[in-house]
C-alpha cells in the first residue's frame, strides 16, 4: 500500500545516491543493520524519544537499492544482501518490545511468524514464476509495519499509561498488525492460487 509513495520518497534522495556513487551499496546495507540494533537497546533501556529517533534511520535501508541503481551496480548478491539483512532486522526491531517486557511474548511470536511468512511467500511466489511476477500484493508489507511500530511506540512513549482491555498502546498496535499481516498472508495465497501454474 505505501509502496505507492516510494518514488515521491526516493526523488530527493537521488542526489545523495548520485553523491555516492564510489560507495560499494553493499557497505550501506550493511551499515543499515546498525540502526535496528541502536533501536534494539534503546527500546530495552526505556529511552523512547532516542529509539524513535533512531528508528526514522531505518530510511538508510533504501538508499543501497538507490545507489546501486543510479550507478550500474545492480547485482544478485546485493539483492540477496539486502533481504537478508531485512530479515534479521525485522526480527531485532520487533523482539526489542518483548525483551523490554512493553509486550508480551504472547504478541511478539505471531508478529514475528507473520512478518516471515509475508516475506517468504512473496520470494516464493516469484521464484516460482521465474519473476514474471511482482507478488508484493496484500495491506501489510514492510513500509506499513514499519510506520505502524513507529507510531505505536510515540503513542506508548507519550501515553504509557493507556491501556484498553488490559493492553498497553503498542500492544494493540501490534494486535492490529498481527491481524492485517493475517489478511496480508490469505492475499498472497489467494494471489498463488490464482497465478501460478
Amino acid at each position: 500500500m505505501l509502496s505507492v509513495f516510494k518514488p515521491v520518497i526516493e526523488k530527493p534522495m537521488q542526489p545523495v545516491a548520485r553523491a555516492l556513487k564510489n560507495v560499494n551499496p553493499n557497505y550501506v546495507t550493511m551499515l543499515g543493520f546498525v540502526f535496528p540494533i541502536l533501536f534494539f537497546i534503546c527500546v530495552v533501556q526505556e529511552q523512547y524519544a532516542l529509539a524513535l529517533f533512531v528508528f526514522i534511520f531505518n530510511g538508510v535501508d533504501m538508499l543501497d537499492g538507490m545507489i546501486a541503481r543510479a550507478n550500474g551496480k545492480v547485482t544478485a548478491f546485493g539483492g540477496f544482501l539486502d533481504s537478508t539483512i531485512d530479515r534479521f532486522a525485522d526480527f531485532i526491531v520487533i523482539a526489542a518490545f518483548g525483551f523490554a517486557h512493553i509486550v508480551a511474548w504472547e504478541i511478539v511470536m505471531p508478529f514475528i511468524l507473520l512478518t516471515y511468512a509475508i516475506s517468504y511467500m512473496r520470494s516464493r511466489i516469484e521464484l516460482a514464476s521465474d519473476k514474471k511476477l511482482v507478488a508484493n500484493v496484500g495491506i501489510m508489507e514492510r513500509t506499513e509495519r514499519l510506520v505502524g511500530l513507529f507510531v505505536g511506540l510515540l503513542l506508548y512513549a507519550l501515553f504509557p499509561d493507556v491501556t484498553v482491555a488490559g493492553q498497553n498502546l503498542i500492544e494493540l498496535t501490534c494486535i492490529v498488525m498481527i491481524i492485517l499481516s493475517a489478511v496480508t498472508v490469505l492475499q498472497r495465497f489467494e494471489f498463488a492460487y490464482k497465478k501460478l501454474p
